[in-house]
């Protein structure tokens, strides 16, 4: 990964905790071929000493971080600095550069090692998922017809953690036409009898992320609405069995789209299929139109189709996976047969 007179700068949050189990908002690493070592303030130390056991801690008293750095690169013999271009602000960039080595964009070298999952993390990820989707099962049986969108939301949010999410990521319940929102936020609309109501919910456990959505009939609904919801999830058992190693994201997204198609509702899927998942709840491998991904196994990502109506509803469905040699294993387990609930 790294050359003998290279050091890698590590700042985003996430890649420092990926590669040194840091879980403190600030600081930095510094990873060079032979040695680790993690930059931080006083008040990170014992924090630091807990959590970093491979990497040499310095903390930043009578010098800066800069003049920490120097003497690191200057002791090492670093000649050439990799920082994470997405990561580092402008300024700080600025200042990097009157530092004696030359600056080299990373390209995303950390995220691309991190798409593999190891044994540990797809641990986390299923605990995860498994807080995710009994929030919603606990907080589904407390569910009433007029209840409110974010009335809802926030039974879920209590419920997640207090099963241990350490904090949620996004919530969206959005029910009625508000359900054509593929992104739409709870608002304190009443959840209406004949409306579909559409929860998506990702929590994080010890730092990895879930993501799960599934679509409830509140009462008895239109045919209408019975064929969208039979589509979507037809369209994502479809995308489910086309997962395994070895598989292109853009040929997976084109025959979910495909199928779709044939019901007449191409214009209204418009995102992409789905998304890699970890440390962060976007990463890669993306599922969509514009990218070509080849899938490994160990990636775990979403398959998330979706139909959009405006005036009328929505309808979105998705599982967290684990890529396989064959196949792939599905994390999120909620049923996704048909289901009216509010019903007294």
């Amino acid at each position: 990964m790294l050359k003998e007179n290279q050091a890698l700068l590590v700042t985003k949050r996430e890649n420092k905790l990926y590669f040194s189990n840091f879980t403190g908002s600030g600081g930095a690493l510094l990873i060079t071929l032979k040695s680790r070592y993690i930059i931080i303030e006083g008040k990170y130390e014992n924090q630091a000493q807990e959590q970093c056991k491979e990497f040499s801690i310095i903390t930043l008293k009578e010098k800066s971080f800069l003049q920490c750095l120097r003497e690191i690169a200057e002791r090492e013999k670093i000649e050439e600095l990799l920082f994470e271009e997405d990561d580092v602000v402008y300024s700080f960039y600025k200042k990097l550069k009157k530092l004696p080595f030359k600056l080299l964009e990373s390209n995303k070298l950390i995220e691309d090692k991190r798409v593999i999952k190891n044994l540990n993390e797809i641990d986390k990820i299923k605990n995860s998922c498994k807080i995710a989707e009994k929030a919603i099962e606990i907080s589904l049986k407390k569910f009433k017809v007029g209840m409110t969108e974010i009335e809802l939301a926030n039974e879920i949010e209590l419920k997640s953690k207090q099963l241990g999410a350490e904090k949620i990521d996004f919530l969206i319940v959005v029910s009625g036409e508000r359900g054509a929102l593929p992104h739409g936020r709870p608002t304190d609309k009443k959840i209406k009898y004949g409306e579909l109501l559409t929860i998506d919910f990702g929590c994080i456990y010890k730092g990895y992320h879930s993501d799960i959505t599934r679509t409830y009939a509140v009462g008895e609904v239109s045919l209408k609405l019975k064929e969208i919801y039979n589509v979507v999830k037809e369209a994502q058992e479809l995308g489910l069995s086309l997962v395994k190693a070895g598989a292109n994201t853009k040929m997976i997204d084109n025959e979910v789209r495909m199928y779709i198609k044939k019901f007449g509702y191409e214009n209204y899927f418009v995102h992409g299929l789905g998304h890699g998942l970890g440390l962060e709840g976007h990463e890669n491998p993306i599922l969509n139109q514009r990218e070509i991904n080849i899938l490994k196994s160990e990636m775990v990502l979403t398959i998330e189709p979706g139909i959009y109506i405006p005036g009328v509803g929505g309808v979105r469905i998705e599982d967290t996976v684990v890529v396989k040699e064959y196949d792939c294993e599905i994390l999120t387990t909620i049923s996704k047969e048909f289901e009216e609930i509010g019903i007294c």
